[in-house]
């Protein structure tokens, strides 16, 4: 298991398991918590200065079963093994800056149920731990095997199903990035230039998206009207599916804004809608 070993030696060998074969990641009876008394362990940290990286927080819901049990806790690890690798592996802003990114997961468990009568984001039980062990993370999010609608719920949390992965990137997008939903019409929209604007004039007459200005509109449930500045409809943020796609030109900017403060990213050599084939 890729546990507090060199940045350098990290880096090398992540850049040969996102090209060349699939991720896994092994549970030992020696694993230890990041402190002692944590619930929280490494499963893949590049950056040790953890002010330097957006930190995510893996926690099982507790159909997983007790995680101290070597083989429930090899069953998460399995199923995060593809979250990390055909999720957010198959986007390039993850894959370009890995340098930017850790992965932990708890042995702690929440559990997460279909969503009240006239609502449409699922009940979550979140462990007491998320709030100490893992006061950390930049978002927790909380893998479940029910099939049910999942969201991001303020704070850095979110629900996913572990082989939901455009689902995975999307929920994290909202989390670590503040995206706001680009699909009509009842997600989670507020203004986030130059992705969404709340007037069309403000959206026409930004210089900052016009080398792919498409002020499009649609209007909420609520019957509150937005306008949309990307130049394609499918993208991670817009359409649903199982294929992880590629974020837009608006996203990006908001994207490189975060990531900027952490160190030095990559840019995208493909914006949506080009897919990008991972080598």
């Amino acid at each position: 298991m890729l546990v507090r070993k060199s940045a350098a030696v990290l880096m090398l060998s992540v850049l040969f398991v996102i090209s060349s074969c699939d991720l896994n990641f092994g549970a030992s009876e020696e694993d230890e918590p990041i402190e002692s008394g944590s619930t929280v362990f490494s499963l893949l940290e590049l950056q040790r200065d953890l002010d330097r990286a957006l930190n995510i927080v893996f926690v099982p819901d507790n159909a997983y079963g007790d995680l101290s049990v070597l083989t429930n806790r090899q069953a998460f690890l399995d199923d995060l093994s593809d979250v990390v690798d055909t999720g957010y592996w198959e986007n390039q802003t993850f894959v370009r800056n890995v340098h930017l990114f850790n992965y932990y997961y708890m042995t702690a468990t929440g559990s997460v149920a279909a969503p009240p009568a006239g609502t449409i984001c699922p009940t979550v039980t979140w462990p007491t731990e998320v709030s100490t062990d893992a006061a950390f993370a930049d978002m927790v999010l909380l893998i479940h095997t029910n099939e049910l609608r999942d969201c991001a719920f303020g704070g850095g949390r979110a629900t996913s199903e572990p082989t939901s992965f455009r689902t995975i990137v999307h929920e994290s997008s909202h989390a670590l990035f503040g995206l706001p939903d680009e699909y009509c019409c009842d997600g989670g929209y507020f203004e986030k230039k130059p992705v969404l604007y709340d007037t069309e004039n403000e959206c026409t007459t930004d210089p900052t998206n016009v080398g792919w200005r498409d002020c499009d509109s649609f209007t909420s449930v609520s019957n509150v009207p937005w306008w949309r500045s990307e130049d394609t409809t499918a993208d991670i943020m817009s359409t649903g599916g199982s294929v992880v796609l590629e974020f837009g030109r608006a996203d990006w900017v908001v994207l490189r804004d975060v990531l900027d403060n952490l160190g030095t990213p990559n840019d995208p050599t493909v914006f949506a809608p080009a897919n990008w084939d991972r080598p």
